[in-house]
């Protein structure tokens, strides 16, 4: 590569990045290779393509089982970390840079992003605005009724509660049973999460098929087949969708809740076929969820 004369400025600027890095360095934030300075007075990125990609539980809360996508299999070989020479900024090729909009000035100023992100009535094309199905972020429905009728599963949330014994529900008690639930008490090798789901098939639906699908039925892995995206939103359109995946997930066989919220936002939203105003899209065309958390029992 050919080697670039530093001007003033960039001697100033490359001072004053060893001078940061140094300061972290002293607060063990970083270490001691982590960030070379080269001589064109950038830097130069290490990629050590011996991390890989930590293995994700299924059973947590944002798991992506391969829902939407299908998984990556196999271990990736050991590979040396391997220097790539840092790319090089407009104004270093003594090109003009593009200027700073109003938004990126206040986004700058204040931290907040969301002015970056974009509805979907923008973001998309006139034609897939006017063919997607609106849905206000709440599924209203219930369990299936097949599902239901087989498994004798009460007719609301509060019916298959107290049906079950009742008792008060909290994150520390999810079972009502007055006892906490403990990682003791969940047999070797399962999640507590897992565990307790397991318990409620009919005091809460909900929280059951969010992690396991109808007692005998196969869970699928995978991609998810066209028959099922057609499934998927005919039952948005019939009852909402965006909250309680486990109740929508029972009027989509072989799959459990955490599957269907994945693929919502990973795959749905993004594609423009159900337009949720919780969410907007932002410069990559990825769901970012801008609503109000809220956390229930049922």
């Amino acid at each position: 590569m050919t080697k670039v004369k530093l001007s003033a400025y960039e001697q100033e600027r490359l001072e004053n990045i060893k001078q940061n890095r140094e300061l972290l360095l002293s607060l063990n934030l970083v270490g001691d290779s982590a960030i070379p300075l080269s001589e064109s007075g950038g830097q130069r990125r290490i990629v050590n393509k011996s991390k890989t990609r930590a293995k994700r539980s299924a059973d947590d809360d944002e798991a992506d089982d391969g829902g939407a996508w299908g998984g990556r299999k196999g271990k990736s070989a050991r590979v040396g970390a391997i220097e790539i020479p840092a790319r090089r900024s407009k104004r270093l090729r003594g090109e003009t840079a593009e200027p700073v909009t109003e938004v990126e000035e206040r986004v700058i100023e204040g931290g907040d992003v969301s002015e970056l992100l974009l509805g979907a009535e923008s973001h998309f094309a006139s034609d897939v605005v006017s063919q997607a199905i609106k849905v206000e972020g709440h599924y209203r429905g219930w369990v299936e009724s097949g599902v239901m009728e087989r498994l004798g599963i009460q007719g609301n949330a509060t019916e298959a509660w107290e049906s079950e014994g009742g008792g008060k529900f909290s994150f520390k008690d999810p079972l009502g049973t007055g006892k906490k639930i403990t990682k003791k008490s969940v047999p070797s090798g399962q999640s507590v999460a897992k565990f307790v789901a397991s318990k409620l098939l009919k005091k809460n639906p909900n929280a059951y098929f969010y992690r396991h699908t109808e007692p005998g039925t196969e869970q699928w892995t995978g991609d998810w087949t066209e028959e099922e995206r057609l499934v998927f939103l005919q039952i948005a359109k019939e009852y909402g969708c965006g909250d309680k995946w486990g109740l929508f997930s029972t009027h989509v066989p072989h799959r459990v809740g955490y599957q269907c919220s994945n693929y919502y936002r990973q795959y749905v939203i993004p594609q423009g076929w159900i337009i949720d105003d919780n969410y907007r899209i932002d410069s990559s065309g990825h769901a970012v969820y801008v609503g109000k958390h809220k956390r229930g029992g049922m």
